[in-house]
C-alpha cells in the first residue's frame, strides 16, 4: 500500500520540497515564498536600489528561476529588470538556450540584450580555444564575463544580479581553500566594471530549492549540458559536495557561509590590489595589460582591434 503522501509544514497542500536539514515540507506556494523572501532579503541590502538591474541570463534553470522571482517581486522592487545574455559561440548548445532565454523573456515581459564573443572578439568561442592552450572554462570565463560588463555599460545597468545558488557558494569556497589563496575569498565582490557592482541574490537558497521553483513556476526545460563543462575542476566538487550533503544534511549550507564569514572578517585587513587601466583596450584590469587581452593576444588571428567596444 503506498504511504501517505507528505503535506505542507505550513498548511494541508502536498508537499513538493523537504529541508532535510530541519525537516520542514513546502507546497509550492510556500517554496515560491520562502525563495522570493530571501532573494527580496538579499537585495534590500543594496537599498537603495538603482534604476536598472541587469539579471546575468543564460537561459539556464539558475538563471531562469533568478528571472522569475525577481519579475515576482516587480511591486516591491523599485527597479526595472533587463536580462542580460552573452552568447559564446558554443555549437550544439547556446542555441537551444538562447533559444529557452527569448522565450522566458517573451513569458514575463522583461526586456532581452544579447552580447555575443563574435561581435566582441571577432570569434566564437569554439573558434577561440581552436588556437588556444588554456582550459575552455577558463578562456570562457574570463570573455564572458568582459561581455557582460560591456553589455551592462551599454544598457547602464549598475547592479548586475547572478543566479550562483547556494551550492555554487560552496563549491566556491572549498575550491578556494584547495587553493590557498585568501584573496580568491574577495574575488567578484564589489564592482565588476567601471561602474556596476555584482550580488548573488541565491546565496542562501540552496540549487534542489532554485530547481524546483523554476518547475512549479512552469519555466523548466531540461537543456544540453556545456559541451566543456567537463573540464572544470568544479564538477569534481561538485560531485564530492552532493555526496556528502546526502549523509549529512546542512552540510553545503554551513560551507557556503564560511566564506561569507570570512569575508567579513578580514574585510579590512585583507589589502586589495587596486584596479590598473589597460594599456590596450582601455577596460579596468589587475595589470598594465587586462586579462582578456592577454588571452586574445595568444591567439595571433585575434588582433588588438577586436577588443574595443
Amino acid at each position: 500500500m503506498e504511504g501517505k503522501r507528505p503535506v505542507c509544514s505550513h498548511c494541508q497542500s502536498r508537499a513538493v520540497y523537504l529541508d532535510r536539514e530541519s525537516g520542514a515540507h513546502l507546497c509550492s506556494r510556500h517554496l515560491k515564498e520562502s525563495v522570493e523572501s530571501r532573494v527580496l532579503s538579499r537585495l534590500m541590502q543594496e537599498e537603495p536600489l538603482p534604476e536598472i538591474i541587469g539579471v546575468a541570463f543564460s537561459g539556464g534553470k539558475d538563471s531562469t528561476a533568478l528571472l522569475a522571482v525577481l519579475a515576482s517581486l516587480k511591486e516591491r522592487i523599485p527597479s526595472r529588470l533587463i536580462a542580460l545574455t552573452v552568447d559564446e559561440g558554443i555549437s550544439g548548445y547556446r542555441e537551444d538556450t538562447i533559444r529557452h532565454a527569448k522565450d522566458v523573456c517573451t513569458r514575463l515581459n522583461v526586456e532581452h540584450r544579447i552580447i555575443s564573443f563574435t561581435r566582441l572578439y571577432g570569434r566564437s568561442l569554439d573558434e577561440i580555444l581552436k588556437s588556444s592552450n588554456r582550459k575552455a572554462c577558463t578562456v570562457c570565463g574570463i570573455l564572458r564575463r568582459r561581455a557582460l560588463e560591456v553589455l551592462a555599460e551599454e544598457e547602464g545597468v549598475h547592479l548586475i544580479v547572478t543566479g550562483h545558488n547556494q551550492d555554487d557558494h560552496a563549491q566556491t569556497t572549498l575550491m578556494n581553500a584547495f587553493s590557498a589563496d585568501i584573496k580568491k575569498v574577495f574575488a567578484g565582490s564589489g564592482s565588476t566594471s567601471r561602474f556596476a557592482r555584482r550580488i548573488k541574490p541565491f546565496a542562501a537558497v540552496s540549487e534542489r530549492e532554485v530547481t524546483l521553483y523554476a518547475i512549479v513556476s512552469d519555466l523548466f526545460m531540461d537543456l544540453p549540458e556545456c559541451p566543456y563543462a567537463g573540464e572544470a575542476l568544479r564538477g569534481e566538487v561538485r560531485r564530492l559536495l552532493n555526496r556528502f550533503e546526502q549523509e549529512h544534511p546542512g552540510s553545503m549550507r554551513n560551507l557556503a557561509r564560511v566564506e561569507e564569514n570570512i569575508r567579513a572578517r578580514l574585510h579590512n585587513k585583507v589589502k586589495k590590489t587596486p584596479m590598473e587601466t589597460c594599456k590596450v583596450c582601455g577596460w579596468p584590469g589587475s595589470g598594465d595589460v587586462c586579462q582578456v587581452c592577454l588571452l586574445l593576444n595568444e591567439n595571433v588571428a585575434i588582433t588588438r582591434t577586436d577588443l574595443q567596444t
